[in-house]
């Protein structure tokens, strides 16, 4: 009965088909959710230990976009609002989602029985990834030009939310200050509920992509299923140009604002600074 009503729902228009399948679905109580700022590696990491595990996966939120994020943070819409709309989502037993990063607080409320996994990522590669993502380059004093504001403008707004979060009462003077005091952000909230956490440094992950996982899903209480040697290698987003030199792609201005308004939290997690 449930495989017909599945299949008939899947036949259906993208909005009409999630508008159904949230009707049918059943929250999960304590999914894992894995989160960290954008671009710090949550989609390789949260898809890879789906696969290895044999989990039920969400990866990203199509719901949680402009403008309910915006209206979740101001209090116009309850978190608890929020999942009880998109049940499907939520019905999962792994969910990857950065932005759910920034509502940890009500997330950990909603659902005290489950884990978290933290990604955390070298601000400056973070930082670069981010403009790489919508070809903004990292050492202007400021966006306001009109070539990198048309450039802004023809991304999603959900990412120009990530380039400037003052929406979210993040501080800074320009894109690059405040990229970093979002980065800042995101390392706090980590600490703050650190006994709920498990964190996974972007750059271990990478030199043992399958070793990662399986001692994460370890971690997590969850059974190896699957071998994922073949899929350790996939490109889960639009990967940036790693091999660019910091100091070449931000100019040294901005790569010392960077590690100044970082420093603190990148020497926490090995993070060496390139500027004195």
């Amino acid at each position: 009965m449930i495989k017909n009503i599945l299949r008939k729902v899947y036949h259906l228009p993208r909005n009409i088909k999630r508008s159904r399948l949230n009707r049918i679905s059943t929250l999960n109580d304590n999914p894992v959710f894995v989160i960290g700022n954008q671009k710090s590696g949550t989609s390789a990491i949260g898809a890879l230990l789906a696969d290895h595990t044999g989990q039920s996966v969400a990866i990203d939120l199509p719901a949680l976009r402009e403008p309910t994020q915006v209206k979740i943070h101001q209090g116009e819409i309850s978190l608890h609002d929020f999942i009880q709309a998109n049940k499907y989502d939520f019905s999962k037993e792994i969910i990857k989602e950065p932005s759910l990063t920034f509502l940890v607080d009500e997330l950990v409320q909603h659902y005290p029985d489950s884990k978290f996994v933290f990604i955390v990522r070298d601000p400056r590669d973070n930082i670069r990834s981010i403009l790489n993502r919508v070809d903004l380059p990292g050492h202007l004093d400021h966006i306001d030009d009109k070539e990198s504001r048309k450039k802004l403008n023809q991304v999603p707004k959900a990412w120009e939310r990530v380039i400037d979060s003052r929406w979210m009462g993040i501080e800074g003077d320009d894109y690059i200050e405040r990229m970093a005091y979002r980065w800042n952000k995101a390392i706090d909230i980590y600490e703050q509920h650190a006994d709920k956490m498990i964190l996974i440094r972007y750059e271990d992950f990478v030199k043992d992509k399958q070793g990662q996982i399986k001692q994460l899903a370890g971690k997590l209480g969850l059974e190896s299923v699957h071998d994922i040697s073949s899929k350790v290698d996939i490109q889960y987003q639009p990967a940036g140009n790693r091999k660019v030199n910091k100091r070449e792609f931000f100019g040294k201005k901005n790569l010392g604002k960077i590690e100044s308004i970082c420093s603190d939290r990148m020497a926490r997690y090995g993070y060496e600074r390139s500027i004195e």
